[in-house]
């Protein structure tokens, strides 16, 4: 959580996963970027080349405290079917069509530059990036998606974006 370019660390749970932690993450349901999000919550999304996502959070969050969201897309593949039958076959491979870019930013709800982001997950090689911060004032804050280069010559990048914040009393 030290370097924004690396999105996950084994001493942070990489790799576990905590099953009622998840479902906790998965109860208040999926929320659209836009604004009125809760403090936990998730959503299903897709960008455009260029294009960018704000993810407001309804309530102040709670200075002192810490905000967790991680962003996963994925990698586009092609199958290499040697026998032309439509389906993975022992033996066969797949071809890495390239991996687009998304990066993931914590910003104050009034800003629009990056520049100003109090943190940021902005690993060039992954297909995840994560955030683990401790937000240094109660406020109004924002989670970021920006899709910042694309490789492959899909039109959108579907993704998914799941958050874990304190909101003030």
């Amino acid at each position: 959580y030290l370097d924004p370019k690396i999105p996950l660390h084994s001493d942070l749970g990489t790799g576990h996963l905590n099953a009622y932690r998840a479902y906790q993450q998965l109860l208040p349901g999926a929320f659209g970027p836009g604004g009125n999000l809760p403090a936990v919550g998730w959503n299903l999304g897709a960008l455009n080349r260029a294009d960018s996502h704000d993810y407001m959070f309804a309530e102040p969050i709670q200075g002192g405290s810490y905000l967790s969201a991680t962003l996963a897309w994925e990698r586009v593949v092609d199958l290499v079917d040697s026998n032309r039958n439509g389906r993975y076959d022992i033996g066969e491979s797949f071809q890495d069509r390239g991996l687009n870019d998304l990066n993931l930013y914590l910003m104050p709800a009034d800003s629009d530059d990056i520049s100003q982001s109090l943190w940021s997950s902005v690993s060039e090689v992954d297909s995840v990036e994560h955030l683990f911060y401790q937000v240094p004032e109660t406020g109004y804050y924002k989670l970021r998606v920006v899709y910042q280069r694309q490789v492959h010559d899909q039109p959108t990048q579907p993704y998914g974006l799941a958050w874990w914040a304190v909101s003030a009393p």
